[in-house]
C-alpha cells in the first residue's frame, strides 16, 4: 500500500502523518505521498522508513516506495 493511500484512509493530514512518524514538517510527509513521476517526490531515509512502517503497522513498507 502507498503511505498516502494509507494517509488517505486513516483521515490524517500531512502534519498529522508527519508527528505519527517524527517528520520536522508536514512538507516532509507530504514530498513522500507525492506520485512517482512527481519531481518534488522524496524516499523516506533508512530511519524514517522504520518510523512509517511501525506508525503503519507493517501495511506500508520499503518497497510501497519504488515500482
Amino acid at each position: 500500500m502507498k503511505l498516502n493511500e494509507w494517509r488517505l484512509s486513516k483521515k490524517l493530514s500531512y502534519r498529522d502523518l508527519a508527528y505519527k512518524v517524527g517528520a520536522k514538517h508536514a512538507t516532509i510527509a507530504r514530498r513522500w505521498c507525492l506520485a512517482e513521476d512527481h519531481p518534488q517526490r522524496l524516499i523516506p531515509n533508512t530511519d524514517y522508513m522504520k518510523s512509517i512502517m511501525l506508525a503503519t503497522q507493517g501495511a506500508v513498507n520499503a518497497n510501497d516506495f519504488y515500482n
